[in-house]
């Protein structure tokens, strides 16, 4: 794993002068391991990551065109396989975030029925589904202490409560994990999915006629996106650039004159509004301290601004 990530760091830096071919090498290498199920789940992730940091550098168009000179389409097709629920959400974000990369630079070689029939239809799937947080193990004690089920017991009581506090404490941390964890995979998602109507992969009635078939109903997509940010209205990053996808989604789909209605009769503009509120002082934070680097880009563009050319679409 670490020669992996030495090879990366050469290829990476200009003044090394790393051999072409040693450049392919190590990306069919990184995809080869990153695809195979029967390998270690660090290996696999550490190939993903440092096939994530060759595409989304300098080297990024060069490192597409090894790949689909050397997978051509059946890329595609092994990594949307791996979106599925089934598997891990670590594999589900890094290969949403190799998908996203092949289709921002290399959309001319994407097959489009695939990305209509396939692709699409998962990631909305998946972006659109609302997900609960689950009860904490102490609260479902307490409840059933209220309703009787415990017998009274001032030693066992204590031993009970804390041994509940104890888990309690676990529980709320790996809830916290998994909670950013699908975070960060939902963000993805959006972001894939922008790039594929953005960059125009498919045409903007192909994207309906998904979008519809996804969330039949009339007005049913953009009242899920309305959702997604009600659901993310938090000054966290995370939450930041959720709410921003949505966002720059909705804006672009207005611009095609699509769903406009909807839009304006479901007040996604004022809820969208609403959230600028409660994040604009994080965005102001970034721009000023100039965090706001690397692969995430989370104060540009302003949530305001997104808000002001929705306002005027709509109107």
């Amino acid at each position: 794993m670490r020669a992996m990530e030495i090879l990366t760091e050469l290829a990476l830096d200009p003044s090394a002068n790393l051999a072409m071919e040693t450049k392919q090498n190590l990306i069919n290498k990184q995809v080869h391991i990153f695809l195979d199920e029967g390998k270690e789940e660090d290996l696999r992730i550490t190939a993903g990551r440092t096939l994530l940091a060759l595409l989304s550098k300098a080297t990024g168009t060069i490192s597409v065109v090894c790949i689909m000179s050397e997978y051509n389409h059946s890329i595609v097709d092994q990594l949307t396989e791996i979106l599925d629920a089934k598997n891990m959400v670590i594999y589900r974000t890094i290969a949403a975030e190799i998908l996203e990369n092949l289709c921002a630079l290399h959309m001319n070689m994407m097959d489009k029925n695939h990305v209509k029939n396939t692709l699409l239809p998962k990631v909305l799937t998946e972006v659109l589904t609302s997900k609960k947080k689950p009860p904490s193990e102490a609260l479902e004690w307490h409840v059933s202490k209220a309703s009787g089920d415990i017998e009274e017991n001032p030693l066992q009581e204590d031993e009970e409560n804390q041994r509940v506090e104890q888990n309690g404490k676990i529980n709320s941390s790996e809830q916290n994990e998994s909670q950013t964890t699908m975070m960060e995979l939902k963000e993805v998602l959006l972001s894939l999915t922008s790039v594929i109507f953005d960059k125009l992969i498919i045409s903007a009635e192909e994207f309906d006629d998904v979008a519809r078939k996804v969330a039949p109903g009339e007005g049913e997509f953009v009242a899920k996106l309305k959702t997604i940010v009600e659901e993310n209205c938090k000054a966290t990053a995370n939450s930041l650039r959720i709410v921003k996808l949505c966002g720059q989604i909705a804006v672009t789909m207005m611009r095609r004159s699509q769903y406009n209605t909807q839009f304006k009769d479901q007040k996604f503009v004022e809820t969208l509004s609403e959230a600028s509120s409660i994040t604009c002082k994080l965005e102001s934070c970034m721009l000023f301290a100039g965090t706001d680097c690397g692969a995430k880009k989370t104060a540009r563009p302003l949530l305001s601004d997104l808000v002001k050319e929705a306002q005027v679409l709509v109107a």
